[in-house]
C-alpha cells in the first residue's frame, strides 16, 4: 500500500473519489467540511451555546411557532414520501426486497435524487426541535437520545447522498417519512389543547412504532449483505451500527418510561387505598419522544 494512503488527507481524498458522480458536485455535497460544520454547530448550540445564552433569560413562548413547524413537517413529509415513492417503486420499478444502485441519468432517477436531497434538508430542519427546547429552557429534554438521533439521521442522509443515494436505502427513507407524518400529526394535534388531546389515546403506541421502524430498517438493510443485488455492503456496514445505537437508546428510554409509569401507578394505587387518591392525568401515558414537549404537555422522543 502506498504510504500516502495512510495519511488522513489522502485517505479522505480516496474515499471521496468513490462518490456518486451524479451528486458529487451538488452544493453542500462537494466537501465533507460542510457536514462537519453543520453537525458541529448543532452540537455546540444544543449542549453549550444554547443553555448559556438562555441562562439568565425567561423562557420564550413559542407555541404558535411550534404549531407552524409541526404542520410544515407533516406537509413536507407527505410531499417527499410521494415524490420518492413515485420516482422509485412506482415509476422506476424498484424492488422493495433488494435494490442495487442504478447510477442512471434518466428523468426518474434524477428526480429521485433531487427529492432525496431536499428530504435531507427536511431532516436538518428537525434541529428546530432542539432550538425550541432551548428557547423554552427545557434543557432536560435535550437528552443523549435526542441529540444522537438527530445527528445520526443527518449524517447518514449526507453519507448516502454521497455514495449511494438510490437503491436499498429508498425503502428506509419511505418508512422514515411515513413515521414522521404520524409523529408530527400527533404533535400538531396535541398543541390544540385539552379539547383535542383527550382523543389522542393512541400516543402510547408511537414510541413502539419508532422502535418497530428501527427493527424493520435493520432487517431490511441486512439483505444486500447476504443477497447480491448491486448495493455496496460497505455502506450498510457503516449505517447498521448507527441504527442499532439509536434503537438501543429508544429501547432504554421505553423501559425507563415504562418503569416510571408503573411506579407512579403503584404509588397512586397506594394513596387510593389510604383514601387520598389524586386525579389521574389524562396525558400521563408513555412519552413519545425523549426530546421533550411539543406544547408544554405532550412529550416527544425525536
Amino acid at each position: 500500500m502506498d504510504s500516502l494512503s495512510l495519511k488522513p488527507a489522502s485517505a479522505i481524498d480516496t474515499i471521496m473519489s468513490l462518490r456518486d458522480p451524479r451528486t458529487k458536485n451538488w452544493i453542500t455535497l462537494q466537501n465533507p467540511m460542510y457536514i462537519a460544520i453543520l453537525l458541529g454547530s448543532y452540537l455546540y448550540m444544543a449542549k453549550s451555546f444554547g443553555p448559556r445564552f438562555m441562562k439568565n433569560k425567561q423562557p420564550y413562548s413559542v407555541k404558535r411557532a411550534v404549531m407552524a413547524y409541526n404542520l410544515f413537517q407533516v406537509m413536507a413529509n407527505v410531499y417527499f414520501l410521494w415524490k420518492i415513492f413515485y420516482h422509485s417503486f412506482w415509476a422506476a420499478g424498484y424492488s422493495a426486497y433488494c435494490q442495487g444502485l442504478t447510477y442512471s441519468d434518466d428523468p426518474h432517477a434524477l428526480s429521485l435524487l433531487n427529492a432525496l436531497y431536499w428530504y435531507l434538508w427536511v431532516r436538518v430542519a428537525d434541529f428546530m426541535d432542539t432550538i425550541f427546547f432551548v428557547m423554552k429552557k427545557k434543557f432536560s429534554h435535550i437528552s443523549v437520545l435526542h441529540v444522537v438521533h438527530h445527528t445520526i439521521v443527518v449524517f447518514s442522509g449526507w453519507m448516502f447522498m454521497q455514495f449511494g443515494a438510490d437503491g436499498q436505502v429508498i425503502f428506509g427513507v419511505c418508512i422514515n417519512s411515513f413515521v414522521h407524518i404520524i409523529m408530527y400529526t400527533y404533535y400538531f394535534l396535541a398543541c390544540l389543547g385539552p379539547s383535542v388531546q383527550k382523543y389522542l389515546w393512541w400516543k402510547r403506541y408511537l414510541t413502539r412504532m419508532q422502535i418497530g421502524q428501527f427493527v424493520l430498517l435493520i432487517a431490511h438493510a441486512l439483505i444486500p449483505i447476504f443477497v447480491d443485488c448491486g448495493y455496496p455492503p460497505i455502506l450498510l456496514y457503516i449505517a447498521i451500527p448507527q441504527v442499532v445505537l439509536v434503537l438501543g437508546l429508544f429501547v432504554n428510554f421505553y423501559i425507563q418510561a415504562y418503569n416510571t409509569r408503573k411506579a407512579a401507578a403503584a404509588a397512586a394505587a397506594e394513596k387510593s387505598v389510604n383514601g387520598s387518591a389524586e386525579q389521574h392525568d389524562a396525558n400521563s401515558h408513555l412519552p413519545l419522544k425523549a426530546n421533550g414537549t411539543a406544547n408544554g404537555t405532550a412529550k416527544k422522543v425525536v
